[in-house]
């Protein structure tokens, strides 16, 4: 096996605040810095704990947060 077998980010809570806001809480212990993803939302923490506001439905924030995630994995296996 790779050193990426297993889930790279291993949860994410989604927290409607109001309508169409979301509160949103990343944890990994994998190859992913979910800070580098919460930074581009305007977010922040730490590489292994992080969190930012999105805006927009759920699927929404969903699709967005897991291209960042896909984009990141696939940076870090093939360079």
């Amino acid at each position: 096996g790779s050193q990426f077998d297993g889930a790279a980010v291993h949860a994410v809570f989604l927290y409607e605040v109001k309508t169409q806001e979301f509160k949103v809480s990343m944890r990994s212990n994998g190859p992913v810095d979910v800070n580098m993803v919460a930074s581009y939302f305007s977010g922040g923490g730490h590489v292994k704990a992080a969190g930012c506001t999105m805006q927009g439905s759920v699927y929404d924030v969903i699709n967005n947060l897991t291209g960042h995630i896909e984009k990141q994995i696939k940076e870090k296996c093939c360079d």
